[in-house]
């Protein structure tokens, strides 16, 4: 029963990614504190949208998934390029836990070895292995693992290609998926030079042109469900921003304010008038000063979890700590500060500084969007939607910062209804 649930799961905190793990009893062992081990393997370099970190979930005597799963905070903070990385994963046991699904989750279209995993609990000064059956891969049963949302085209298997121990690893091999998907279509994707990189475009679709902002370390892949619903109606253009996705980055110092440039060049080189927005996270930071400094070149707007600037008003502690960690890792192991992911992960920290005053000159209409259970927090929110003229506030119920993903026919619906309604 515990096997057939499982396969249900969908795990909100990453979206178009899939897993592969092992449920273990633990009972005994709640409110404990527990260690995840594996060795990582990538065939491929680490990119935005293509990972592999470790995830555990506790679950109850019913097989019924309780909390929220756990990953590592950054892949990268443990990737080794061309080496095996020794990847960790600490938690604590759930005070309701009967099992625990430890295993790891895996997104994108990159290849990926995985070898000898363990798992450690703390019981006061002493520290207990639990048993992982077939844990090296040995065995080419793959028996008690468990898979769930496995692409088409992505193959799962036990190889003897590579391996940190033994003689064999699991194999997650993806390189055929990315071939037609939205973000990595090589019939319809282009390039366009801007300021001073390679902007990666898709282009979808025949109408009134939507563009397509993603969010921070990301790329368009993430607004696929978007991208789907939008392209009978309109012209879907998905960007990836600089140095996210298949774009180029250069040594300009980051900032919204030349992200948003980049885009009104793009506008502006596909000979394109106005246009509409949908912004996510990040993307949403992007229309909002693209539409104060181009108003001309906006018809309408929807942004989903976006902010003015960063302090204790605006944003979660908890997701200022979480960014923090990752940076001091960073920093930690001498990573150059010419690093896109570090450079990006500061952007999150130190910017954007938008007078909320200055959104009176937004012309457009804009559709405020952020969850109930957002990292921007709703007070935020409402503070964007009261100072554009033409602000319209929507909360998601029950949603959290991954809406777009999370409840995709809603947030789409409600994009769809606004930009009708202002047309």
């Amino acid at each position: 029963m515990i096997a057939l649930m499982l396969m249900l799961l969908s795990h909100n905190s990453y979206a178009q990614v899939s897993e592969v793990y092992q449920v273990l009893k633990v009972e005994e062992y709640r409110g404990k504190k527990f260690t995840l081990k594996a060795k990582i393997y990538y065939k491929n370099k680490l990119e935005n949208e293509s990972f592999a970190v470790l995830s555990a979930f506790p679950i109850d005597s019913q097989a019924k998934v309780i909390g929220q799963p756990i990953y590592n905070d950054n892949a990268g903070t443990y990737y080794q390029e061309g080496a095996w990385s020794p990847y960790e994963l600490t938690g604590k046991i759930d005070k309701n836990a009967t099992y625990l699904g430890v295993g790891m989750t895996v997104g994108g279209y990159g290849s990926y070895y995985v070898d000898d995993f363990e798992l450690s609990i703390k019981d006061g000064k002493q520290v207990i292995n639990i048993p992982i059956t077939n844990a090296g891969f040995e065995n080419d049963s793959l028996g008690n693992w468990q898979n769930s949302r496995i692409p088409i085209n992505g193959k799962v298997s036990v190889s003897n290609e590579k391996s940190h121990s033994g003689s064999k690893s699991l194999y997650f091999d993806y390189s055929q998926v990315a071939a037609s998907s939205f973000g990595s279509n090589q019939e319809v994707g282009n390039y366009v030079e801007v300021n001073d990189v390679e902007l990666y475009y898709e282009i979808y679709g025949e109408g009134d042109p939507v563009i397509l902002l993603h969010g921070n370390n990301s790329s368009m892949a993430r607004l696929k469900y978007q991208q789907e619903y939008f392209k009978g109606d309109y012209k879907v253009i998905g960007l990836d921003s600089r140095g996210q996705g298949k774009s180029t980055s250069s040594e300009t110092r980051l900032s919204y304010e030349l992200m948003a440039d980049d885009v009104s060049q793009l506008i502006k080189k596909l000979g394109l008038e106005k246009v509409n927005i949908i912004g996510w996270s990040d993307g949403g930071n992007i229309a909002l000063i693209l539409a104060m400094e181009h108003p001309e070149q906006i018809k309408s707007m929807a942004i989903m979890g976006t902010v003015l600037y960063n302090d204790k008003s605006s944003v979660t502690a908890k997701t200022n700590r979480v960014i923090k960690k990752q940076v001091a890792a960073m920093e930690k192991q001498d990573i150059s500060k010419k690093d896109m992911d570090y450079r990006l992960k500061k952007l999150l920290l130190n910017e954007p500084h938008i007078d909320p005053n200055a959104l009176g000159n937004i012309q457009a209409p804009v559709l405020v969007m952020a969850g109930e259970h957002d990292v921007v927090k709703e007070r935020h929110t409402e503070l964007i939607a009261h100072k554009i003229p033409k602000g319209t506030l929507k909360i998601f119920e029950g949603a959290s910062h991954e809406a777009p993903e999370e409840i995709p026919e809603l947030f789409n619906q409600s994009i769809s209804n606004f930009f009708k309604a202002n047309e």
